[in-house]
């Protein structure tokens, strides 16, 4: 029985049982969480073969210079490496960006909704986190949602990843409500709440308006369960500054 539904039953219970319901409680506080139990591995990397529900792009396609590959390593990481060039040619409205992403973002112009198209059919998870290995740059981990994708083909959530560079690699827990919608590369108003059985997709981004080489490393990705006090705690730590953030309105 879960814990609300035993709360349910003291409650109900003839005498509204206090010492009873107060014992259970603080039985059910003092158990470990363990994330292990309940989270859902969605990529590893140990072979090319592992690589075929990915697609590179960069801007190179619509006539700019930055280029970008995806390749698996031999310690068993998916690398995605390349340059970025921020030189816009004269018929492009902004260059300067090269990404990464699965194959089932999108299923052509008219998205049908199937359980083939997302990426779990389970509910309840609180966010993605991912083990990487960067290069100091600034990255984005996008989420592609199937109610939104709807309305807006070029809408995603997006996460920002400081990376630290050097030898080590860093994990990044992200919490859904730490992710900003997005249109066309602008902060939208009106934001959207991430539900994880309606993710369809996912992938990194790298526009930060650098020219020059990048590298990303990528041990792993999963969903995950989050404790609403780390998910809260995590919201603090990474306040996202607003008065920065462009409107729909400014594109």
């Amino acid at each position: 029985m879960s814990f609300l539904g035993k709360v349910g039953q003291l409650l109900r219970a003839p005498g509204r049982n206090v010492e009873k319901l107060v014992k259970y409680a603080d039985t059910f506080e003092s158990q470990p969480y363990s994330p292990q139990s309940v989270d859902k591995m969605l990529y590893l990397f140990k072979s090319n073969r592992d690589l075929d529900d990915w697609v590179v792009q960069s801007d190179a396609e619509l006539g700019g210079k930055s280029a970008a590959s995806l390749e698996t390593t031999e310690s068993g990481k998916a690398r995605f490496f390349g340059r970025l060039n921020c030189e816009t040619p004269e018929w492009l409205a902004r260059s300067g960006y090269a990404t990464v992403y699965t194959k089932h973002k999108r299923d052509g112009i008219a998205f049908e909704s199937t359980p083939s198209h997302r990426l779990t059919e389970g509910i309840g998870y609180h966010g993605v986190e991912t083990r990487i290995r960067g290069d100091g740059r600034r990255y984005k981990f996008n989420l592609y949602h199937e109610q939104v994708w709807r309305d807006d083909c070029d809408a995603a959530f997006q996460f920002f990843m400081n990376t630290r560079g050097g030898p080590e690699y860093e994990i990044f827990r992200m919490p859904f409500s730490k992710f900003i919608r997005t249109s066309g590369g602008g902060y939208i108003q009106r934001q959207h709440l991430i539900h994880s059985e309606n993710i369809t997709g996912m992938g990194v981004l790298l526009s930060d308006d650098i020219s020059g080489p990048f590298n990303l490393e990528i041990d792993y990705i999963k969903f995950i369960h989050i404790p609403y006090h780390e998910d809260f705690d995590a919201m603090d730590r990474r306040k996202p500054h607003t008065s920065n953030l462009m409107t729909y309105e400014d594109l």
